[in-house]
């Protein structure tokens, strides 16, 4: 576990140095599963120490949403103005990535002779 937990920790830490270095607008986090990523894609396969470790991380991702939704119970006189606003960009934010996501994987899907 210990091993498991130094790659993902040595990921994060590679994106967070690169998005220092470069500037880039990215959160280093999200370059660092990128990067946990490809090298399990050039690996071909997760390894069953690092699945086994991000379940045992993973189990108690509920708690991490608490912050944001203190957050929100806090913003009540920011949500009452501009509530609707917010909701539009949440369900679009959500809507077109799925939208794009699904119509590009049945291209995908019918090119390959899956669908």
């Amino acid at each position: 576990m210990i091993r498991s937990l130094l790659v993902l920790l040595s990921c994060q830490l590679a994106g967070e140095l690169i998005a220092r270095a470069t500037g880039i607008p990215v959160p280093g986090g999200v370059i660092g599963m990128l990067i946990l990523f490809v090298a399990l894609l050039l690996r071909r396969g997760m390894p069953e120490e690092l699945e086994k470790t991000a379940q045992v991380m993973l189990r108690p991702l509920s708690l991490y949403f608490v912050p944001a939704s203190v957050g929100i119970m806090t913003m009540g006189p920011l949500l009452a103005q501009e509530g609707v606003r917010i909701g539009l960009a949440m369900v679009l934010s959500t809507l077109i990535p799925l939208v794009v996501c699904s119509y590009g994987l049945d291209r995908w899907l019918r090119h390959r002779g899956l669908s």
